[in-house]
């Protein structure tokens, strides 16, 4: 059985810039993913399958139902990142520990949801692959 990923937080002791190169490799990565399901949503609407594998109309709409809801949560974490990132100039104005715990905590929460998402993708990609190779014409 395999362990579940858990995300762990270090961000105690985390200076600024690293705030904000963590943020610009989470967005890149982001934009990476909206990339890759892009493409994947193209590769499933080619002729490139089995034409009477069991059920396969209805299972590439699926996947291309599961892109569409992984684009619109992955947009959405590229906009909450970029407010963010915004967010971060300001905090160095910002000298009062309540603010310093609020923004750690904030970004403890966004990378929580980032890590969430990037195992929704992984594991989407994973199947995705494991189905197309099975229906693909040789």
């Amino acid at each position: 059985m395999e362990t579940p990923q858990v995300y762990k937080n270090f961000n105690e002791d985390k200076t600024i810039e690293e705030f904000e190169y963590n943020i610009s490799n989470d967005i890149r990565n982001l934009e990476n993913f909206k990339f890759e399901l892009n493409f994947f949503k193209m590769l499933l609407d080619k002729p490139i399958f089995k034409p009477h594998a069991m059920n396969i109309f209805e299972k590439l709409q699926e996947f291309k139902n599961e892109i569409s809801v992984l684009n619109k949560s992955n947009s959405s974490l590229i906009d909450e990142l970029n407010s963010h990132a915004h967010k971060i100039r300001g905090k160095i104005e910002c000298e009062d520990l309540a603010c310093d715990n609020f923004f750690i905590q904030y970004q403890v929460d966004l990378e929580n949801k980032i890590f969430n998402h990037k195992i929704k993708i992984f594991d989407f990609k994973f199947t995705l692959f494991q189905y197309v190779e099975s229906v693909i014409i040789n």
